[in-house]
């Protein structure tokens, strides 16, 4: 039993206790992270030819109503 508790098991059942919780933050933070780079991409297609039309930045401000609403979702449970 002495052979098994060791200093490398250790930081193994360490790395799995810490990989299952990082899992499980990644998960509930998959929809922000979403709809962040919906806004990244919005942005980039905007900003290709160096004008911002007022279609392109009506786009821009529902995707970022979008990360505001996930992040309320987050919080709350609203919507």
């Amino acid at each position: 039993m002495l052979e098994f508790l060791s200093w490398s098991n250790f930081f193994y059942l360490v790395g799995i206790l810490l990989g299952g919780y990082l899992t499980l933050v990644a998960s509930k933070y998959k929809r922000i992270v979403k709809e962040v780079q919906d806004v990244s991409n919005a942005l980039e297609k905007a900003y290709e030819d160096g004008n911002l039309t007022k279609k392109e930045k009506e786009d821009i401000m529902k995707e970022a109503l979008d990360v505001l609403k996930a992040l309320i979702n987050l919080k709350w449970k609203l919507f």
